[in-house]
């Protein structure tokens, strides 16, 4: 039978539905000068998500959830094995790269996401917003592909209550990036379709990604370069140190700042080649949206909720790699894609992230100097 774990997903949907507005993600893609492509992306949430990463076998049987609850949507078994980020343990993913190298993330989406009609007569080809991601790490190997293939799937509103328990709507948009860099945003505002090409690779949360384009427009000031030192009929003023040319950057949590702050590092950071050097500017650079617990707040009827930077992940598209830390280890951890589904067979498999922090003792490596 297809997989699709009623209560399961109906405790993840809840746990991500529960935090509110007090959730935001961060994404982007980076290219080596050699051509390795690298994806990196964050999840923030007020609630433990548990997360997990999933091993998903090429050939697994997976189904479309209707908007009543219904595992009666589009059938699409694996064409491709692929391993991601889950919650509580369960393969309704957030992110993930498959054996083809293509990558695929869900951020939240709240305010503009309005998805496509459900018809009746087109049950066979729905599947609701939360199944979007195994869709495409199941199904493609390019972005050219599902740009193809979204015209033969509707993503419809999943159910706001399911397995007894009150989901509410998650709003979702999506970004997704294959092994050439080809990079492309898809969103659903207004019951329409949007799909945006994305050569700047960045993704964060809402407004819309036309809103976000246009918003850069207001930093074209900005630059890796130092600013020069100003004449002001005699008086001279000075920049007061190194990075005066990123004067202006916000350094809040906000979603547009994050998505101004991940355009203008990756933009400006030194290309460097190799994916074990791409993968350390990806890792360098994501920590530059790291949320401490504590930082950001929402006051709700029930209490307040604190958001925090619960995992990160790294992609690395030419090696099959998929790094991760957690909000309690902050040592990156990996998976090797290949390896995972080759364990894996035919079983759905997950790997476990609550590792506590560890860290090696070197003291012993000590030697005398030259």
């Amino acid at each position: 039978m297809p997989y699709r774990p009623f209560a399961a997903m109906a405790v993840f949907l809840l746990a991500l539905c529960a935090a509110g507005p007090a959730g935001a993600c961060t994404s982007f893609r980076l290219k080596t000068t050699d051509g390795v492509v690298v994806y990196a992306r964050t999840m923030e949430y007020a609630q433990d998500l548990k997360a997990g990463v999933s091993v998903v076998p090429k050939g697994t049987p997976l189904v479309g959830t209707l908007p009543d609850g219904a595992a009666k949507g589009l059938r699409f078994p694996a064409k491709y094995g692929f391993v991601g980020m889950n919650a509580f343990h369960q393969p309704i993913n957030c992110d993930g790269i498959n054996e083809k190298g293509l990558v695929a993330g869900a951020l939240l989406f709240p305010g503009y996401a309005g998805y496509q009609e459900f018809v009746a007569a087109e049950a066979g080809k729905t599947i609701a917003q939360f199944d979007v991601i195994n869709w495409l790490l199941s199904q493609f190997a390019t972005v050219a592909e599902v740009r193809k293939g979204l015209a033969d799937v509707r993503v419809c509103q999943g159910p706001a209550a399911l397995g007894g328990v009150t989901v509410g709507p998650l709003p979702l948009h999506y970004t997704v990036h294959d092994a050439t860099g080809d990079s492309l945003v898809i969103e659903h505002v207004g019951g329409a379709l949007k799909v945006h090409d994305n050569p700047i690779g960045v993704l964060t949360n809402s407004p819309d990604f036309d809103w976000m384009r246009i918003y850069l427009s207001n930093y074209v000031n900005l630059s890796a370069v130092n600013a020069a030192p100003k004449d002001l009929s005699g008086f001279t003023i000075d920049p007061t140190g190194q990075g005066s040319g990123m004067l202006g950057l916000p350094g809040d949590f906000t979603p547009p700042s994050r998505f101004l702050r991940m355009v203008a590092l990756t933009q400006s950071a030194s290309p460097v080649s190799g994916a074990p050097a791409g993968v350390n500017l990806a890792m360098t650079i994501i920590n530059n949206v790291d949320i401490p617990l504590g930082t950001v707040r929402d006051v709700t009827p029930t209490g307040v909720e604190r958001d925090v930077t619960q995992w990160v992940a790294v992609a690395d598209t030419a090696r099959g790699r998929y790094y991760f830390r957690t909000a309690a280890n902050k040592n990156w951890r990996a998976v090797d894609l290949k390896e995972a589904l080759a364990k894996a067979g035919t079983t759905l498999m997950n790997i476990p992230t609550d590792a506590p922090a560890d860290y090696p003792d070197v003291t012993a490596t000590a030697r005398p100097m030259p």
